[in-house]
């Protein structure tokens, strides 16, 4: 059954958003968000709110019509989520991180349902592992690599 999930974890140079910014793919600016200025933000609580995208949103709608899974209808309701920075306390505030959140471990019913993105492939959007199986955000780095 689909699963929805948050993190907040500090940014490294093995992280994907680090080889977007590297590849010249991201917004121009920084990757992340600095700690200090997401406290700033939140009077100085560990959290961030983020606006769940629609196409979340429609995943999950799918899926809990698939499965008749309760919480999966709550998610597809939701228009933002909280995601606690509570783990990240006591790091320096200057700390880049990373924030999101999203949906995996689908159902082979739940996938065959979902709509297919028929867009064609951009090759510099598209990133090789191997990915760490502890976390499928960061690359695994071999010596090599540097």
């Amino acid at each position: 059954m689909a699963r929805f999930y948050t993190f907040a974890e500090v940014l490294t140079p093995e992280h994907i958003q680090w080889e977007v910014h590297a590849r010249g793919l991201g917004c121009g600016r920084e990757p992340g968000l600095v700690l200090h200025e997401v406290l700033d933000r939140n009077g100085g609580r560990y959290e961030i709110r983020m606006p769940v995208d629609e196409r979340i949103r429609e995943q999950a709608r799918i899926c809990a019509q698939v499965s008749g899974d309760e919480e999966m209808a709550r998610i597809a309701s939701l228009s933002e989520v909280t995601i606690s920075l509570e783990h990240l306390r006591g790091l320096d505030p200057g700390t880049r991180i990373v924030c999101g959140y999203g949906l995996e471990d689908f159902t082979d019913a739940e996938r065959g349902r979902l709509p297919r993105i028929e867009d064609p492939v951009d090759p510099a959007r598209v990133f090789e592992g191997p990915f760490d199986p502890a976390n499928p955000r960061r690359i695994l780095r071999t010596s090599a690599d540097g």
